[in-house]
This record gives structure tokens, sequence and C-alpha cells, in this order.
């Protein structure tokens, strides 16, 4: 028998089977889909360049783990942070109206910092002026980092982000990197968990799709989505644990990445542009400093969901759209008729982008990562204190979820 089946090949999986193999435990992993790395993916081939679906930045770049693992593996990414850039209809803010902006945003994100040092636990839309000049622009902004509203996100969960340093991105591939980090592991794809049955006192039978497996534990590194929607538990999970799911709803980041023919933005990469569209239409676009013409659309929050749900030509269209008005009808003449898309919401091994806690749901981090019964074990970034939403995050919370389960230390 196993000591430990963990499900889910993503960076919490894939940490979680390394600390195992560390240990000298018995372990297996299994991934539903043909290969690693879950919402860290990426696609390295229809623009022969890596362009990342799903995570794409190294975030509190000295605290993080990755960090020498990219160093070590030789995947590169930049040294500083990309420039950003705000743009209003065709014209680019003026350098003071970039100041007034970037000032406004500091000071909301500062004042979620002051308030969340209170304890108390509200929504950020309760601490904004949504009448102000830049207001709009904040809740892009917010949007874009939290995958939600700012009337549907914790003050308090926020607030205890850990954030320092600048996010450096990962032009070699975040997704290459995670899978990387799969290899040498006891790992199984194409496998698809079912059923968690942990009646017995003895042991936790697994149905996959691939027959049932039998482990004394289980890690489970997927979503709050799938943990939602997908998975059966048999007893059901306690109301608490329940509960913990729920106040963690997923977010939304969709993508999509277009090639151009010939130099469109007038010389402009390495740089996120952002264009100011209002509370409701949060998007960003990053053009790639690697000297390809390639612009990756991100599409956050509600908006970003149901843009996506209207498929991966309606994402094309609305990039190209916004990459007009700012850089000119040329651009439509000299887009690729290739594109890349993802719709993370409607993946059934995701169900959405990150997990963002609700008003009030803030402690139901720490609820998620306790074990039930001393043989169901969470992980993965929602568990995460700190670096939620984060693949180190979901790393770190891999090897915590190991050693509560040994009792061993790093």
């Amino acid at each position: 028998m196993l000591d430990a089946l963990v499900i889910g090949a993503g960076a919490a999986g894939i940490a979680a089977a390394r600390r195992l193999s560390e240990l000298r435990q018995r372990y297996a992993i299994v991934e539903a889909k043909a290969f690693a790395g879950g919402r860290a993916l990426t696609d390295n081939a229809t623009f022969g360049v890596p362009v990342d679906l799903g995570a794409h930045w190294l975030h509190t770049p000295d605290q993080n783990p990755l960090t020498a693992w990219a160093d070590a593996l030789g995947v590169r990414y930049l040294q500083r942070a990309y420039a950003t850039r705000y743009s209003l209809g065709s014209a680019w803010l003026s350098d003071e109206e970039t100041r007034a902006c970037a000032d406004y945003i500091e000071r909301c994100f500062a004042a979620i910092d002051v308030d969340g040092s209170t304890g108390v636990d509200r929504a950020v839309s309760d601490l904004l002026d949504e009448a102000g000049p830049w207001a709009g622009a904040f809740a892009a902004e917010f949007a874009a980092k939290q995958g939600v509203t700012p009337r549907e996100a914790s003050t308090l969960d926020f607030a205890r982000y850990l954030w320092d340093g600048d996010d450096l991105p990962v032009v070699g591939g975040f997704g290459n990197l995670v899978a990387r980090l799969a290899e040498g592991t006891e790992l199984t794809t194409v496998c698809t968990v079912s059923r968690i049955d942990h009646a017995r006192a003895d042991a936790v039978r697994i149905e996959t799709s691939r027959g049932d497996i039998e482990a004394r534990a289980v890690i489970l590194t997927v979503s709050t989505g799938v943990l939602r929607d997908s998975i059966a538990f048999d007893p059901r999970l306690p109301g608490w644990k329940r509960a913990a799911i729920e106040d963690l709803p997923m977010g939304s980041c969709n993508k999509v990445a277009l090639r151009f023919e010939r130099d469109v933005f007038g010389g402009l990469r390495d740089c996120l542009v952002l264009p100011q569209r209002g509370a409701v239409e949060a998007v960003e676009f990053v053009l790639r400093p690697d000297g390809r013409d390639i612009a990756v659309c991100l599409v956050n929050g509600p908006f970003g969901r149901d843009l996506a749900g209207a498929g991966g030509d309606a994402m094309r269209d609305y990039a190209l759209e916004r990459l007009c008005e700012i850089f000119g009808s040329a651009v439509r003449g000299a887009v690729a008729p290739a594109r890349v898309f993802v719709d993370w919401d409607r993946d059934p091994c995701a169900r959405g982008s990150f997990s963002a806690a609700l008003p009030g749901g803030a402690d139901a981090r720490e609820a998620l990562a306790l074990p039930v019964d001393d043989r169901i074990y969470f992980a993965g970034e929602a568990t995460h204190p700190h670096f939620m939403g984060d693949v180190h995050g979901a790393w770190l919370s891999g090897v915590d979820a190991v050693e509560a389960l040994t009792g061993a230390t790093a």
C-alpha cells in the first residue's frame, strides 16, 4: 500500500511528490491531464517561442524557491519587471496623468493593508471612492491581481498577501519550469479522480479512471473549483471544510496571444500596456521582450470570464480591436492567422485561474489547509496564508502538507 497518493501534478503536487521521495515514502502522483504543470502551462509550438497561458511571473523573487530552480535548470527570466504604459483610447497618458493614476492605485493598495491590520474583514470596495477619476484603473488592476472585482474580495485576505520586490517575467516559460520539476517523480497522467472513500480507518480508497488506488493518506492539490464540483467524498467532507471551499471561489484570468508579421508597436517591447477601459473591462497586454512581435492579451474578472466563454475567435477579435485603438489600423493587416487561447474557467481541471477569498472569508485558507481525519491533506495556492494565488505559494504548500503528514521538517 502507498504511504500517500498525491492528486494533481501542478506546482503543489510536484513539490509534495519530490518531498515524499526525499523522505523515502511510498507514493504516487496522478494527474487528469496528459502533462504536468497545472495552471502553469506554456505553449512552445505555435509561435516558436514560449508563451505562458497561465502563470508567467516570479513574484517576490527573493523569497521564491522557484527562482533558484529556474537558475539551476537554465529557464530564463528577466532580472527586472516589465515597464508599464497606460493608454486611454488612441493616446498614452501623459507623464503627469501616469503618476496620478499610479499614485492612486498605490494609495488604494496601501489602504487595504492599513485596514487589514485592524483584523476586520470586509469587501475591498468598502474602502474605495468609486467616483474618483482613477477608480476604474484601480478596479481593473485589482481584477488583474485577484481575478474578481473589489466587491467580491476580502480586505483581510489581500492584506495578508506578502508582496516584495519586482514581478520577474519567466520568458523561458513558467510552465516549462514546473513541468521539468515533475521529471523523475512517480507520475501517472490522464488519470482522473472521481471519488475518495475514507470510511475505513486503515486506508483511503481513491477511485480513478485507471482503477482504484489505496493509500494510507491522500494529498489533494486540486483547485477549489475542482474540490467543489468534481470529486465526491465518502463520507462527505465535514461542514467546516465545505464552508472553506465555498469561501474561496476561483477568480478569472484568461489569455489570447497573437503574432504579427512586422513591427506594429513602434518598437515598443518588454512592456505591460494597460488600456483604461473603466472598472468593468479589466484588460492587459504583454508586449514580449524577445524580438518577436507577439502580444499576449489578458482579460480578467467577470469580464474576462464572459469574453472567454464566447470563444477564442471572440477573444482574438477583442484583442485586435484594442490594439488597433492604441497602435492604429495597420495592426489588423499584420496579424498572423495562428492564435493561442486559454479559458481556465471552462477547463474542468481548473474551473478558474486562482482562488480569491470572499469578504469575511479570509480565514478559510487556514481551514482549507487543515487535514481531515489525519488522512486527507490539502495543498495548493488556495491554502497558503501569504502567497495565495502564486505558483510558489502552491509549491510551499505541497512541502508543508507532506511535513504535516509525516512529521518531518524541511
